[in-house]
């Protein structure tokens, strides 16, 4: 069962319903500036694909691609493609020239997954190889690592008997995207990244570690289809706040027919409870995210909100508006696109995010005019700020709070495009564990709007018109509670 607000399906004690139901329609239009990290027809290469950016350790950005030559096709995914870097020092206003880290000599070296290790620096690079000019070979995994901030790199190393393959599979991709450390219980320290692969028929969407900083690996947690309806791929990971594993994966299964059940089957998630050893809860379809058949990419946001972010394009049938969209209740729920901050309006593809202080990330994405997804892979960054009060959305920002001891907070919030107040309330204390949790606004003249119930993340969004006039907004949460006076009346 997939965890939600209103875990074991408590309902909400819920008063004018229709003022909390956010209409469907597109993101606000985009306005979030970005910096062009790599262009096609440039740099001796045909395009760049498939970024990765982690943070190392000195402060610097490490941005990771495919350089594309040849092939049957403009910018195929089979041809001469070496693996890219650029560098920022300045969290991705500026970057370096490019750095092959491996050359494809004809074949194909790509699929990059970075993630740097905290204790010591080291930046761990998975990637994936595949005989284009040479006889078949499969589709091979291998790693390195740099232990100078990506300076200098070691030979790659195969990985396909560690990772327990007889041989390279006729298809393997590891991540893309980056892998995380984990930073809880009793595998603290781990490496954990996606792979995704197919013997014979059968498709595997799976996780794969190290406990040894990237040196030698296994394969852990895997989910083989046994139905036509889900085909696991391109897998992105994320740590819980309890140390679960969360693995958000793009099904491949609907290239066919992207927009099924309105394209609510394109996206799918699994959990592990050990740390990546095994799945407790095998891929389902996350029912929350729109997007095509596409990679996407996901993060934990440090910063006063517990709130997880997803990056892919927003619409079933093509490639095309990149929209941020959060979750307060660790994957439970997620955003809709209204809900969502629209980064790039034209057409955009794959994305990476890494996290560049507290309450801000970099979102390094494909994007170009129509039909051309691939034209650029470019850089944002995104600010809680830009992306909306808790649980409120894009558009909301937080203009009071009222704290209810050590159990959560209280927030009201604005949105000046529309004039509506809204307020949320986030637990602190007990999140996880359904708890009585309370959130309500009352605009002057009107009966007061309350979201009230057994909540294991938050109550509310309570929304409502309120231009000129004053509001009362509180609730409460573990027994403590906050109700405001007759005020904000601008």
């Amino acid at each position: 069962m997939k965890f939600t607000r209103t875990a074991f399906g408590l309902a909400a004690g819920l008063v004018a319903a229709a003022a909390m139901t956010a209409a469907v329609a597109p993101a606000a239009q985009a306005a979030v500036g970005n910096t062009v990290v790599f262009k096609q027809n440039s740099e001796g290469y045909d395009c760049f694909r498939i970024p990765s950016v982690v943070k190392a350790k000195n402060g610097d950005l490490l941005a990771f691609a495919e350089g594309r030559n040849g092939g049957a096709s403009f910018c195929n995914d089979h041809g001469d493609i070496d693996l890219v870097m650029k560098r920022s020092s300045d969290n991705g206003k500026t970057w370096s020239g490019l750095q092959i880290v491996i050359e494809g000599f004809g074949d194909t070296k790509g699929n990059p997954t970075a993630v740097v290790v905290p204790s010591t620096g080291r930046v761990v690079l998975l990637s994936t190889m595949e005989c284009v000019k040479n006889p078949s070979c499969g589709r091979i995994p291998r790693v390195q690592h740099s232990d100078d901030n990506g300076k200098t790199w070691t030979v790659p190393k195969v990985l396909t008997t560690e990772l327990g393959f007889d041989s390279a599979p006729g298809w393997l991709a590891t991540g893309p995207s980056h892998g995380i450390v984990l930073t809880k219980g009793a595998h603290a320290g781990r490496i954990v990244a996606g792979m995704s692969y197919e013997i014979g028929t059968k498709d595997t969407g799976s996780l794969i570690y190290s406990d040894d900083e990237g040196v030698t690996w296994k394969r852990g947690a895997s989910d083989t289809s046994t139905t036509t309806a889900m085909n696991p791929q391109e897998i992105s990971v994320i740590e819980l706040a309890d140390g679960r594993v969360y693995a958000a994966a793009r099904n491949d299964a609907n290239k066919d027919n992207k927009c099924l059940a309105e394209g609510t089957r394109n996206r799918a998630y699994a959990i592990s409870s050990d740390g990546g050893g095994s799945f407790s809860t095998k891929f389902t379809f996350e029912n929350d995210l729109v997007t095509p058949t596409v990679q996407g990419s996901v993060m934990r946001m440090s910063g006063p909100y517990n709130r997880l972010v997803f990056a892919g394009p927003s619409t079933c049938d093509r490639r095309k508006e990149l929209v941020v969209r959060s979750s307060f209740d660790e994957g439970g729920s997620w955003q809709s696109k209204s809900e969502g901050t629209l980064v790039w309006g034209e057409d955009a593809a794959y994305s990476d995010m890494v996290q560049l202080g507290t309450g801000s990330v970099g979102l390094m994405y494909e994007a170009g005019p129509a039909n051309n997804a691939n034209e650029t892979i470019r850089f944002s960054t995104l600010t809680d700020t830009a992306l909306g009060a808790p649980a409120c959305g894009s558009g909301y920002g937080v203009i009071d709070s009222a704290p209810l001891g050590t159990e959560g907070t209280v927030y009201l919030s604005y949105n000046a495009a529309n004039g509506n107040n809204c307020v949320s309330t986030m637990k602190k204390a007990n999140a996880g564990t359904p708890t009585a949790t309370s959130a309500y606004l009352e605009v002057a003249g009107s009966a007061r709007n309350t979201d009230a119930g057994s909540f294991s993340y938050f109550a509310g969004p309570v929304k409502a018109p309120a231009g000129n006039k004053c509001v009362k907004w509180g609730g409460s949460a573990g027994g403590v509670k906050y109700d405001s006076p007759s005020e904000h009346c601008g």
